[in-house]
């Protein structure tokens, strides 16, 4: 009984911020919002088209990185948080990983000189706007255990878009090393290869703290 009354005591008087759940919802949309902007970017043939789109992610990602400095800084201060503190800190830098990796993409396509992706390199964005969409349906239900079911299922629709996505980035690769002689192209696109991966992989491991934070409270 006392340990009870001391635990609603240090509630009440303790710091609490109750802005995590809508911090990681802006994460989730800035994801969206950013692979949509990359699926563009992909498509586009004018450098000019091209520098607009990048312009716009890198505003995305500066955005994003705000949202994340500002959750981090936040555990610092606040005794009480919606879940364990270790869960609330892997959410957001890969939620943020994910927007970091979108924009290297076309920061690496700069380095090398800006020439078209591949079609498979287009799907991909396209795979990872799925997979972003459905990172952010997972995130805006987190708040309320009683979605516990429809987010462990949204989780699993992430694992087979990343699955989907290591099948294109193969046949890509394999397509690339069969047909292209050129080093400075191979090299090129395999680096855009493994970085598009990366970004898929990091709504996979989204995925993958969310799901561990359901099963914690189911």
């Amino acid at each position: 009984m006392a340990n009870a009354t001391l635990g609603r005591l240090m509630a009440a008087i303790s710091p609490r911020n109750d802005n995590y759940f809508e911090l990681f919802n802006k994460l989730a949309d800035c994801a969206v919002r950013g692979s949509k902007v990359l699926a563009m970017l992909t498509a586009v043939k004018e450098p000019e088209k091209f520098d607009a789109h990048f312009a716009q992610l890198r505003q995305i990602e500066s955005e994003a990185d705000s949202y994340t400095k500002e959750i981090l800084l936040s555990l610092h201060k606040t005794f009480i948080t919606p879940f364990d503190r270790r869960e609330i800190r892997e959410l957001a830098m890969a939620l943020d990983d994910i927007i970091d990796y979108m924009e290297d993409i076309p920061q690496s396509a700069k380095i090398y000189g800006h020439s078209s992706f591949t079609p498979e390199m287009v799907a991909l964005a396209q795979i990872l706007l799925r997979a972003s969409e459905k990172v952010r349906d997972a995130v805006h239900m987190l708040s309320d255990m009683k979605n516990s079911g429809r987010i462990l299922n949204t989780c699993e629709e992430i694992n087979l878009i990343e699955g989907e996505g290591d099948h294109v980035m193969r046949a890509g690769m394999h397509r690339l090393f069969n047909e292209e002689s050129d080093a400075r192209t191979i090299i090129r696109s395999k680096e855009l290869y493994d970085i598009f991966e990366e970004a898929i992989d990091s709504c996979q491991d989204v995925s993958d703290v969310i799901h561990g934070v359901v099963l914690e409270r189911i």
